[in-house]
């Protein structure tokens, strides 16, 4: 199972929104794949091990893992799209 995590340091409503919307697109995908969600500033990228990051707000990570940009699911527009790059960095 992959892990998705949705890093960000807005509010719990929109962080949840991203949380679900993500969740849904990948079992619609068919993707096998965990989404787990944590504030930007705090959390630990060695603990989470996530497969790829969705940054909602400034990312400051020092990482190897891919890292995409998540204002979509504050905007929502390009929702999908953002999904879809999430769907091939997975694989």
């Amino acid at each position: 199972m992959k892990k998705i995590l949705v890093a960000t340091g807005t509010s719990e409503n929109k962080k949840g929104f991203a949380v679900d919307f993500i969740q849904n697109y990948m079992k619609n995908k068919g993707v096998d794949a965990e989404v787990v969600a944590a504030n930007i500033y705090e959390v630990k990228i060695d603990e989470v091990q996530p497969d790829v990051i969705v940054a909602i707000g400034p990312a400051n990570f020092n990482t190897d893992i891919p890292i995409l940009q998540g204002t979509a699911f504050v905007t929502r527009m390009g929702m999908e799209t953002v999904c879809d790059e999430i769907v091939a960095k997975l694989q």
